[in-house]
């Protein structure tokens, strides 16, 4: 069993090993380097591996910039925003060739890295292919009855509920008349699903897979409120006289026009708001509102009356929104449930002490779900194996 001191011990950033590679490491980001690479003999193999691809003068792929200086770049213009508020966050259009994948096993000291590379097929049993997600979202209306919006015709106006209802290149947008009578409709994501929801007021938001959002069809009296239960980034048109809330079970989330992301998965046993830009408040049936600034992100377990906020890479938190995902330190176990969501696929492990292993990485959401399982293979103690509809992770 891999204990924590273990993991410690053997992680190193991979921001500072491609940065080692381009040799733009600072004196004492040298010296962390170079006790790293001395303190296991397997650390000099995963580095010269990294060195060769990324020093190759041929390429099957191209990059428009690096994962470290992406990732730092969107994290500056957080912190600036924060400080000042005065600047709007750029937002990123991050583009990187498909065949692009770092992975860092930090529990088993392993440092992964895939340009293009044909991996060899070594996942046992590969009989089933599971797609990565896509658009899929259905209403539920207030009477009961259902709408899957995928069968609905792009572009065209229905009414729904009263008001009109427009499905346009994957986005769902609510407008219309005012009206006296407020109705909710559900927005249900699937797992394999993703949408983009216009809200009646402007607001856009983006949800995960596996998530609802119930929402009014029009906004009436002097609140915005919607609930959550799953994931969603919110852009949320400013309107000072109305207040937009995102209720969740183990609280609420308070905006003050802004851009935020929450995360509300029971099986992940707590709630995390993360903001982005502007202003956010929190608070609970015995929690007092807490204000959050940019970079922060507040995270809330179940049964838990204090909040904990801390500073965050804020990429890593909202990287599913841009069609990827990114972790940095996230277990194995973590990693499985995005992936289950995602691809609609369960994931059993024989051995516990597997779901400890710890994992860095940033890749593509479209990519094949056995691709992905392959890299995690790769020299660390873990195998996948296909039976039926299930993944099951065990030890080599």
């Amino acid at each position: 069993m891999i204990g924590l001191k273990i993991m410690e011990k053997n992680h190193i950033s991979w921001d500072i090993l491609l940065r080692k590679v381009r040799r733009t490491l600072s004196p004492a980001e040298e010296a962390m380097f170079q006790e790293w690479l001395t303190r296991d003999e397997r650390h000099k193999e995963y580095y010269e591996r990294i060195r060769r691809v990324w020093s190759a003068d041929e390429t099957t792929c191209e990059l428009d910039t690096d994962i470290s200086v992406m990732i730092a770049g969107f994290d500056e213009h957080v912190r600036k925003e924060r400080d000042s508020r005065r600047k709007k966050i750029v937002r990123y259009v991050y583009r990187f060739a498909a065949c692009l994948f770092i992975l860092l096993a930090v529990g088993g000291g392993i440092l992964f890295l895939n340009k293009g590379e044909k991996q060899p097929d070594r996942l046992a049993n590969v009989n089933k292919e599971w797609v990565p997600g896509g658009n899929k979202a259905i209403i539920l209306l207030a009477d009961g009855k259902k709408v899957d919006v995928e069968m609905l015709a792009d572009t065209m106006l229905y009414q729904v509920d009263g008001i009109e209802v427009q499905k346009d290149a994957g986005v769902i947008k609510y407008s219309g008349l005012q009206k006296s009578e407020v109705t909710y409709n559900t927005i249900m994501i699937p797992k394999g699903g993703e949408y983009q929801v216009e809200l009646s007021d402007g607001t856009m938001v983006w949800l995960n897979s596996d998530t609802e959002l119930k929402i009014p069809t029009v906004f009436a009296g002097d609140e915005r409120r919607v609930y959550l239960s799953g994931e969603a980034y919110f852009v949320v048109t400013k309107d000072e006289r109305k207040p937009f809330i995102v209720e969740t079970d183990l609280g609420n989330v308070k905006v003050y026009g802004t851009e935020f992301n929450v995360k509300r998965y029971r099986d992940d046993g707590q709630l995390k708001a993360t903001l982005v830009e502007g202003v956010i408040g929190f608070s609970g049936d015995r929690i007092a509102e807490l204000k959050l600034k940019p970079g922060y992100r507040l995270s809330l377990a179940e049964g838990s009356e204090t909040p904990e906020i801390r500073e965050v890479k804020v990429y890593n938190e909202i990287a599913w929104r841009d069609k990827r995902f990114s972790f940095e330190n996230e277990t194995l176990e973590e990693i499985a449930r995005e992936l289950e969501r995602w691809y609609n696929v369960k994931i059993v492990f024989t051995d516990p002490a597997l779901k400890e292993l710890v994992f860095s990485g940033t890749l593509s959401r479209y990519g094949k779900i056995e691709t992905m399982l392959r890299l995690f293979e790769e020299g660390v103690e873990v195998k996948f194996t296909i039976e039926s509809d299930t993944i099951k992770v065990i030890r080599k």
